[in-house]
């Protein structure tokens, strides 16, 4: 498995991908539970817009945009 081809696939990298290069290295290794994700990585599958509608925005004077994936 090469992480790499799955962090192209998704953009998300897990702090677990990192594997120790010595056993030194892995002695002394504490691994925090923890994900990198890249919030505009382009995906082939996304070409068009997938959301059919018009921004939802907060009222006045925020007129933030609420976002659909959550």
């Amino acid at each position: 498995m090469n992480f790499d081809e799955i962090e192209d696939q998704d953009g998300i990298r897990f702090s677990w991908n990192a594997w120790p290069s010595s056993r030194l290295e892995a002695t002394r290794t504490v691994v925090p539970v923890a994900c990198l994700y890249t919030a505009l990585k382009e995906r082939e599958d996304f070409n068009e817009n997938p959301i059919w509608y018009e921004p939802v925005t907060c009222k006045a004077p925020c007129r933030a945009i609420l976002n659909p994936y959550w």
